[in-house]
């Protein structure tokens, strides 16, 4: 790493000296954005990339930083030196993206009443339907409630195939509402906590490098590989990887420690020799020097698979009246504290989806764990935002999983995280067509990765309406948990925003199409040992051609 830096406190609008632990609110920028025409032009388009970008576009080692043109309505890819590209987000959503989500017939009905908890009598309902034989498609059948007001005081648990369906998100129109009551959590849970657990022998790989955005990986032994199998690709971290992108000097350093690492559940499509082509790239480069890789088999105990919930709308007011509202989510009881309060959390769970929701005054939202994989959110809007005072925002949209599809949702509230991710998210995964608003105005709301190395994430045609509104992929630090590098190799394209802080973290690249905002400096960068490295920004204030780079990748794949 480069010769330490001169350290200045950092100072919040007020001018008042201070470190957040949590918030991912920026310091002043002192980076300009100029723009040159030069680096990207093609015979239908012209990218400009500002000139900061250009100055570093050669890392040490590499050629150029993998970049993307349009040419004659297709994209056309630039690997770098080591054959790392931008990734193709394509296959994110239900089935692999691309897929219809399926239409459950209605089985059982449950009706409103004028009183008492509703949980025992619509779990009741959701059970029966579990025990139903499932189509070919995998699906049993779909509960539907009826007009009204459902009381909810515990977690609606889906099983395999099994819909949850309510009669529209407008109540006076004579749709469904969940009203939550009792301790604040998840209304519904689709799937365990099951993690992924290896059976048989490591096959291990042997390329020296597996670059971003490869679909191939050739092992030592592929003799037990055979096409349309799951597998586990591991890439884990490794002591030696935390010391070259410096996270083994972050201050107390517990929560960057040789762990699992980046787990990628990725489907076998073809075997040739002692090579395997993956249905989805790989978002994290798999280097012999920092550990390499392997590949698996493996189970996932209490994994649920297409079940949905559609068409209903939710009211979290009475969670907001618990006691233990306003804990933060680390502190005593953190399950009964607005962090907890959402409705839905998908676990192990595999092509599962949310469709058509309208959530008001949750304090998160949408929770997708890391055994989660093939997950669509859609339509869903997550309005009014109950978040206390003095609390560190909430997610309104969190993904750990992989292969996860989020578009055209709506947020509204101030102090919150709109789209984000969890520590070690495999991805590819896909925030799309969305907005943010801030009631008041002057709100924090941001959108990116949200720490410890969530690689290979999509924020594609976001739109965040406030004064203090930001995208994100930065070097945290210590602040929360020791967050340290939030992400690696996540595409923003044509997003929006009052400013942003896209870097680039040592082995890997951030890159910003069509980005529209003030470019500052990322909240830690005066604490960081070494002046971090510039994400890749091209067409700044200017959106790109295609408008949604999802829509581009998927419809080149069909």
């Amino acid at each position: 790493m480069s010769a330490k830096r001169t350290k200045k406190p950092i100072t919040d609008r007020k001018g008042k000296q201070g470190k957040g632990r949590h918030s991912r609110t920026m310091s002043a920028g002192r980076i300009t954005a100029a723009c040159a025409v030069a680096a990207l032009a093609t015979t239908t388009v012209v990218w400009v990339q500002s000139d900061e970008q250009a100055a570093q576009a050669t890392q040490p080692g590499t050629a150029k930083v993998p970049s993307l043109a349009l040419v004659d309505g297709k994209l056309s890819y630039t690997p770098d030196a080591s054959k790392n590209r931008i990734p193709d987000f394509s296959s994110a959503g239900y089935k692999g993206g691309g897929v219809p989500l399926p239409n459950a017939a209605v089985v059982a009905r449950v009706d409103a009443r004028s009183s008492g908890d509703d949980t025992p009598r619509i779990q009741a309902a959701l059970d029966s339907t579990a025990k139903l034989k499932p189509s070919a498609a995998g699906v049993r059948g779909a509960v539907l409630l009826g007009p009204g007001k459902f009381r909810v005081t515990a977690s609606l648990k889906l099983a395999s195939g099994v819909v949850l369906r309510g009669s529209g998100t407008d109540l006076a129109k004579g749709g469904t509402v969940l009203v939550a009551q009792g301790t604040p959590g998840s209304l519904i849970t689709i799937g365990g906590d099951g993690a992924y657990t290896r059976t048989g022998k490591r096959a291990t790989i042997v390329d020296a490098y597996v670059p971003v955005g490869a679909t191939k990986v050739t092992l030592e032994d592929a003799s037990s590989f055979k096409a349309g199998e799951r597998i586990v690709v591991q890439r884990p971290t490794t002591q030696a990887w935390i010391d070259a992108i410096g996270m083994n000097e972050i201050p107390g350093g517990e929560s960057w420690k040789p762990n699992s690492g980046i787990l990628a559940v990725r489907t076998v499509a073809a075997v040739s020799g002692r090579t395997l082509t993956l249905d989805a790239p790989i978002t994290t480069a798999i280097e012999t020097k920092y550990g390499g890789g392997t590949a698996w088999h493996y189970t996932l105990d209490g994994q649920v698979t297409h079940a949905g919930v559609e068409n209903l709308a939710a009211d979290a007011d009475k969670f907001t009246e618990h006691a233990d509202y306003g804990r933060p989510e680390g502190g005593k009881n953190k399950d009964a504290g607005a962090f907890a309060s959402r409705l839905v959390t998908i676990g192990a769970a595999r092509d599962v989806w949310v469709k058509d929701v309208k959530l008001n005054r949750f304090g998160s939202g949408f929770y997708v764990n890391d055994n989660a994989s093939r997950v669509t959110i859609e339509r869903a809007a997550d309005l009014n935002m109950a978040v206390p005072d003095g609390l560190a925002p909430p997610p309104a949209f969190m993904v750990g999983g992989q292969q996860v599809l989020v578009r055209d949702t709506t947020v509204t509230g101030d102090r919150v995280h709109a789209w984000t991710t969890q520590a070690f998210a495999a991805g590819p995964n896909v925030f799309t067509r969305s907005t943010a608003t801030s009631p008041s105005g002057h709100g924090q709301i941001d959108a990116g990765p949200h720490m410890r190395w969530a690689s290979g994430t999509l924020y594609d045609q976001l739109t965040i309406n406030s004064t203090d509104s930001a995208v994100i992929a930065a070097n945290a630090w210590d602040g929360g948990t020791g967050h340290g590098w939030q992400g690696a190799n996540n595409m923003f394209w044509n997003t929006k925003a009052a400013t942003y802080a896209i870097l680039a973290p040592p082995t890997a690249n951030n890159w910003a199409y069509g980005i529209t905002g003030k470019r500052v400096e990322g909240k830690h960068d005066d604490d960081l040992p070494s002046t971090p490295a510039l994400g890749t920004v091209v067409s700044p204030g200017k959106p790109v051609t295609p408008a949604s780079l999802y829509e581009q990748q998927l419809s080149e794949r069909r």
